[in-house]
Order: C-alpha cells, then sequence, then structure tokens
C-alpha cells in the first residue's frame, strides 16, 4: 500500500514496521538497568544530565556508561553548517511566535495522534504531566535550537542524551507495567514511544509550525524553512530517529506528514483530555487573557479546525472563514500565497494576539509550579533580551 501520494516512499508497510521500533542503544542501557532492579540509576541520571559543560557524574552504572559513549556528540557527516545557522537564526529572530505555535499547533497535532498519545496518559497523571511537558518542551527548543546549542559548552548533546533515555525509560516502564497488569498498553498501537511517532513529533516541530508562523503574519522564505526543516533532520538523528525516515526538504515532509495523518489522526479520549488539560494550563498561564477570544481561536487557526474538532476545542466566532484550508498540505502553499487568508477576520486577530501572547507564556514558563517545587526553565540571555522578555 502506497502512502498519501501514489509515488510517495513513505508506504504503510514501512511505517507499520516502524511502529515496532523503538531506540535500541538506549532501550539496551535501559533494559539492562531494569533487569538488576535499579530504577533509581535512572531517576537519578534523569536529573544530573543537562549540558555538555557538565562532567559527567560520578559512578554511573555501566550500562549508561556505555550509552554515553556510543551516542554521538558530533554532528552527522551529512549536516549542513550554513542550514543549521539558517534555522538557528530563525528561531532567533522568531521565537516567540515559534513558541506560540509550539503551544497553539505543535502540541495539539501530537494529541490528534490517536495511538501515540496512549503513552502521555499512561505515564503520570494527567495534571503532572501536562505541566512538565509543556515546561520540558518549552527547554527543550531552547537546548536545542540555540546558535551555541551543539558548540562545545552547548546543551543540545546532552539534553538530547537525557531525552533519548527518557523515552527508553518510558518504553521499558510500560513493558513492565503491562507485564503487572495485561491490557494496560495495547500490542496493536506499537511499542510506546515508536520510530514512527517520534518521526511524527519531529515534524510537528519541524514542520507544522512553518504554517502556522505564517498565518502568524511571519514572513517565512522557502530557504529558511528549508533550513530549519534541516536543523531538525539533524536534532532526530541525534535523538535516535531511523536515518530511513529522514525527510528531504519540504514535499518530501509534506508526503510523510499526509501519511502519518491519515494513518493515526483520530478523535480519542486520550487526545480530548490531553487537549483540555492544555487549554487549561494556557488559560493558568496567560491570565491576562479572556479564554475564549485567545486559546480556542489560536488552537483552531495554527492547528486547523479538523484537528482541533478531533480535539474537542471549544468553536469561536472566528471558526468558519477558512473554509477548507485545515489540511496540512494546503497549509504551507496557501498560507503564503492566499490573499483571502490574510485578508480574514480570524487571520487579523490571531496575529495581533500571537506577539503579547507569546511573552505572556514565556514569562508563565520561569514561574510554572511541578509538585510544589519551581521548574528550573531557562532561556539564554541573547534570546529574552531579543524577544523582550524579562527573566
Amino acid at each position: 500500500m502506497t502512502g498519501a501520494h501514489g509515488g510517495s516512499r513513505w508506504t504503510y508497510e514501512l511505517l507499520d514496521k516502524k511502529r515496532q521500533q523503538g531506540d535500541p542503544l538506549a532501550d539496551d542501557a535501559v533494559e539492562e538497568l531494569f533487569k538488576r532492579g535499579n530504577v533509581q540509576a535512572v531517576n537519578d541520571l534523569m536529573r544530573n544530565l543537562v549540558s555538555n559543560d557538565q562532567p559527567e557524574p560520578k559512578g554511573l552504572p555501566v550500562e549508561i556508561k556505555k550509552y554515553l559513549d556510543a551516542t554521538p556528540t558530533v554532528l552527522p557527516g551529512w549536516a549542513d553548517g550554513d542550514k543549521i545557522k539558517r534555522g538557528q537564526d530563525l528561531f532567533a529572530r522568531y521565537g516567540v511566535q515559534i513558541s506560540v505555535c509550539l503551544f497553539c499547533a505543535s502540541l495539539p497535532t501530537a494529541y490528534a495522534a490517536a495511538k501515540g498519545v496512549k503513552v502521555l496518559t499512561r505515564t503520570a497523571q494527567l495534571e503532572t504531566n501536562t505541566r512538565r511537558r509543556v515546561m520540558e518542551t518549552g527547554q527543550f527548543l531552547m537546548n536545542v535550537l540555540d546558535a551555541d546549542s551543539f558548540e562545545r559548552h552547548g546543551k543540545g548533546f546532552r539534553t538530547i542524551q537525557h531525552v533519548r533515555l527518557m523515552h527508553a525509560a518510558v518504553r521499558e516502564m510500560i513493558k513492565q507495567r503491562n507485564v503487572q497488569h495485561p491490557g494496560f498498553w495495547d500490542a496493536n498501537w506499537g511499542i510506546p514511544v515508536n520510530q514512527e511517532d517520534l518521526a511524527g513529533t519531529m515534524l510537528s516541530f519541524s514542520y507544522v509550525p512553518v504554517g502556522p508562523l505564517r498565518r502568524l503574519g511571519v514572513p517565512v522564505k522557502d530557504v529558511d524553512a528549508e533550513a530549519y526543516l534541516h536543523l531538525w533532520n539533524v536534532i532526530a538523528h541525534l535523538l535516535g530517529v531511523d536515518d530511513d525516515l529522514r525527510v528531504e526538504g519540504i514535499d518530501d515532509a509534506t508526503a510523510l506528514v499526509e501519511a502519518i495523518r491519515r494513518r493515526q489522526f483520530r478523535a480519542s479520549p486520550e487526545g480530548r483530555e490531553m487537549a483540555a488539560a492544555l487549554m487549561e494550563l494556557l488559560d493558568e498561564m496567560t491570565p491576562l487573557r479572556e479564554f475564549d477570544k485567545t486559546i480556542p481561536p489560536l488552537i483552531r487557526h495554527l492547528a486547523g479546525d479538523e484537528i482541533a474538532d478531533m480535539l474537542a476545542v471549544p468553536p469561536s466566532r472566528y471558526t468558519n472563514d477558512l473554509g477548507d484550508l485545515t489540511d496540512v498540505v494546503n497549509w504551507f502553499w496557501k498560507l503564503a500565497f492566499g490573499s483571502n487568508l490574510r485578508n480574514s477576520e480570524r487571520y487579523q486577530v490571531v496575529s495581533k494576539l500571537a506577539l503579547p501572547f507569546g511573552r505572556e507564556l514565556m514569562q508563565a514558563l520561569f514561574k510554572l509550579q511541578r509538585g510544589g517545587v519551581r521548574a528550573s526553565f531557562d532561556i539564554p540571555d541573547h534570546l529574552a533580551k531579543k524577544w523582550q522578555v524579562s527573566k
């Protein structure tokens, strides 16, 4: 069976196979730790691996030491330094708007993947999970997209090593829980945090925000969109995403987005729970904004009405003026050239909201509480100054 396009290389056969694959390098290390009952070692590691310039923690289990030695701390040979810099420059210029797209498009898009979202509701209590995901996802962007991320003292490599181990720990914990409580995880969903879901998540960061970014009036050139996509290809590779899932430009990314969307996007109780928790948290984080005039319209405008309907995002009076422009493919090409979109009421409203809303979200991330402890969130000083966000 072919993918969304008759000639696409993204066949359902390939993606079915990828749903049964994780990340052997990290999985083997975590599995060995669990076999020895050393769960605390995994928890300690999650707290300690923060930045490249931090010395390797003493007393690491041999399995984790082996994992760290085996994971790359250099960029792949195919990485293009000029494209990486151009992609980082795009983030530096429009980080506030990109963050709005993250919270109001990327995360909701991830929740629309009915099988993949089940991981999120099975790994923590809903409120805690949402708070942690929002804070940690925002911090992940800062750590891997800053201009110094992959320099000697940057945070990119260590952050990615951390996330790979976290994904492996989630896979192992769900497997163990399913042994203890059969039915906790359905094999028909694929393995938790599988390669298809990882690729889809990377696309939600690298490709999906580009459409919403243009919906906010940001003049993204095609060459910048391609560079940003390449930057995320590098990040995905370092995160353990298989190289045969690497997209080669916007057209190829479009085909993979379509294939995953057709295969995985469905309304689900878990997706709606996560979306409701996200909207509640965003409302809490932006007390100066009226909920029904900001958050649902932003999600509908940036993620599209089809996804918003799957997630039961409340309608607003700005809901219907885009007609059938909710298809992902139409996002990318019609946003840049369709004057009817720029003249629409929804476009005008959300474009004015985006910057102050985004700055308010950034400020709230510094104050976000988790489990009674102030979250550790950091924006590089030069980005905070450029984005006019006080720390």
